[in-house]
């Protein structure tokens, strides 16, 4: 008989590691949540599998995110970098541009961040390359000699290379190097154009800065887990999550860590996307609130909107990733009082250790989930996933620090007030990602995730007036799942340039042609043969005169007339007018190139063995309320229900407030409408 062959998903957070293992055969998931673990997150994977108690032969598939690279650059514990640019440039990461990356207008005492790499730090090169990719100055024959000692006798660790105009002609950088690698052997040599093909010389030097400054780091934890995984027996590939919403071989993820800053994430509206098809939903807004923080992003017409320019930190990324917008107020979030008296959440965090108070940990401080705990929203009498038993006395001791010192009396009602907060914070993160970019969230479903999303996505939607929300089954792991379900994705992107009315469209599909070609060349030998290969093309397009764009999907010999009309509609959609008299450019061509994995039929419902009731108990809603507690994993199709009402299972926590009703939908999600709103 045939061993079952599970596909493996995990998502490696910031307060704990989650897996779900799925076996087509028997459609069978089972997941498992550990803590993860602080400079050794390769062994919260290895528990993570352990916990799941399957043979590591019986492993098909293995894909999993993690938060190596942002943690690595929010820690500063990246290796020694030293950059190498073009003559003239040394103070472009000063230099950079006049707006402000962090920090609000309205900040009087904002400094700009230091750069990564050092002035003393930063060579430069005799070469230059004009706009149109001529070469001015030539390194053929460049003695890299004194550059190399140089950058031994500094201890530097990994090597960015970054000159002007490189994204058109690549020939100096590839020459440069050439000679460093060969005299100093095993050290990481970033170029910017192997990860960014477009104009902006200050983002593609600071996207190659953070690759060459957290290689090393990732390389390291890439060697060690995949040793670890063969050392137990695990032959499946092993994948990452890439920011971009698809898989990328180890090989690939080792050349472009800053392509997996947001890898975990990204799992989880991946997740969503499948979600909302099982459904028959096309707009969602997720809200994936884990121990460390909350993410939200928009998925319009079942595709996440993308972002190519973006700033992690305070550095300036130009790389392809979904448009997720992440606050400081996850289970973890530390509650506490600002300097002028008011009561503040995050972005501090307890972290996976010591934890919230409530875990008995070692923390003082309290959180979220210590507020949850005090307002019945938590159960103080049985184990939670990981083995956690919460204790209701440190979680009071915690918060009566903060009540001595805002003068108050009433835990419960302090408790409350900081949920409030956090509630608000949510709201904005979603305002964020749908009205600032023209979307109407009372247009979408929310769709709540993450070990503490379903205890708080019911009242972020009241507050912005959205009727219904979906929690799916396995909420705690929709990350995992999404990035088990993951396809291997590359992004391409050439730049253009010229008027439509001017350009012979011959030309654009020659250039796309060639893109494609070197793409499905890359996943074939990535292990995708040409029949499991989708390919799209885009066109980044603006009205002349403007300094932004806007992506119009492109066939190849479409008819133009269309195109146009397409952009003209966009751009529409997006600002409220399009002017239909005025020239239009191409600036970039990119394509889209996707491995496709299977993707087994999920069932998540199962009959219910004794019914899904199994008690009560108060909780908080502006007062306390007797409060049914239903089981998930005993809820059948078709199964209604109302709130106030308490959902457990393992992984997460529902809670639904008074005046929500809920359908649990074939597909084994909650379909949740609020019947309120025309009269709050």
């Amino acid at each position: 008989m045939s061993r079952a062959r599970y596909l493996i998903g995990i998502d490696v957070g910031g307060t704990f590691t989650d897996v779900l293992a799925y076996e087509p055969t028997d459609c069978k998931l089972m997941s498992a949540k550990v803590p993860s673990m602080p400079g050794a997150q390769w062994r919260g994977v290895l528990d993570a599998l352990q916990e799941l108690g399957i043979s590591p032969a019986d492993i098909r598939a293995f894909v999993h995110g993690t938060t190596i690279a942002t943690n690595g650059l929010l820690e500063r514990k990246g290796s020694a970098t030293a950059l190498l640019v073009t003559e003239g440039f040394r103070d472009l990461l000063e230099i950079g541009k006049a707006r402000r990356l962090i920090g609000g207008l309205f900040e009087l005492d904002w400094q700009k961040p230091a750069p990564i790499v050092a002035r003393e730090l930063r060579f430069e090169a005799p070469e230059r390359v004009a706009a149109d990719g001529t070469v001015l100055r030539s390194l053929e024959g460049f003695d890299a000699a004194p550059l190399a000692r140089a950058l031994r006798e500094a201890g530097i660790e990994t090597l960015a290379i970054a000159f002007v105009n490189s994204y058109v002609n690549a020939a100096n950088e590839a020459h440069a190097a050439q000679a460093l690698r060969q005299l100093l052997p095993g050290m990481p040599v970033t170029t910017s154009a192997q990860l960014v093909s477009a104009r902006g010389e200050f983002e593609r030097t600071s996207t190659a800065v953070l690759n060459a400054y957290l290689t090393p780091m990732m390389a390291q934890y890439l060697e060690r887990l995949q040793g670890e995984l063969r050392a137990r027996g695990v032959a499946a590939p092993v994948n990452i999550m890439g920011s971009n919403g698809g898989a990328m071989t180890l090989a690939a993820a080792a050349r472009r860590v800053s392509g997996t800053f947001l890898s975990g994430p990204v799992g989880g509206v991946n997740g969503a996307v499948q979600i909302a098809r099982m459904l028959g939903i096309e707009d969602v807004i997720t809200l994936d609130m884990g121990g460390t923080s909350t993410d939200v992003a928009l998925v319009h017409q079942l595709e996440p909107r993308m972002s190519y320019d973006n700033q992690v930190d305070a550095y300036p990324l130009l790389m392809p990733q979904l448009d997720i917008h992440a606050i400081g107020a996850g289970g973890g979030s530390l509650v506490w009082v600002g300097p002028d008296g008011t009561l503040q959440i995050g972005p501090g965090s307890a972290g996976a250790l010591p934890g919230p108070a409530c875990y008995g940990r070692g923390g003082t401080e309290p959180t979220i989930s210590d507020a949850n705990l005090l307002l019945g929203r938590l159960p103080a009498d049985h184990l939670l996933s990981g083995g956690l038993r919460l204790r209701l006395d440190l979680a009071e001791q915690a918060f009566r620090a903060v009540a001595d010192k805002l003068g108050e009396t009433d835990l419960h009602e302090l408790a409350a007030r900081a949920l409030r907060v956090a509630t608000a914070k949510m709201a904005g993160a979603v305002r964020e990602v749908s009205v600032h970019r023209g979307f109407d969230p009372r247009d979408f479903v929310l769709l709540g995730y993450g070990g503490a999303g379903p205890m708080h996505v019911f009242e972020v939607a009241q507050e912005l007036a959205i009727s219904t929300v979906v929690i799916p089954r396995f909420p705690g792991h929709l990350s995992a799942l999404g990035q088990m379900l993951a396809d291997l994705r590359r992004d391409s992107v050439r730049v253009w340039g010229g008027r439509l009315s001017q350009l012979q469209p011959a030309l654009l599909d020659e250039q796309i042609g060639a893109m494609r070609a070197e793409a499905a060349a890359q996943l074939e030998r990535d292990g995708m043969p040409p029949q499991r290969q989708r390919h799209a093309a885009r066109l980044d397009m603006r009205y002349r005169g403007q300094s932004f764009t806007l992506q119009v999907p492109y066939e190849p010999a479409q008819d133009w007339t269309l195109l146009r009309e397409a952009f003209d509609r966009r751009h529409e959609e997006t600002f409220g007018y399009a002017a239909r008299d005025t020239d239009v450019e191409i600036v970039n061509l990119r394509l889209v190139s996707l491995g496709l994995v299977d993707k087994p039929q999920l069932r998540f419902t199962q009959e219910a063995a004794g019914g899904p009731r199994t008690g009560n108990r108060p909780v908080w809603f502006d007062g306390w309320v007797d409060c049914t507690i239903h089981e998930r994993e005993r809820m059948p199709a078709g199964h209604c229900f109302s709130g106030p009402a308490v959902v457990t299972e393992a992984g997460g926590t529902s809670v639904v407030p008074p005046g929500w009703d809920i359908r649990v939908h074939e597909s084994g999600s909650m379909l949740c409408t609020y019947t309120r709103l025309d009269n709050d």
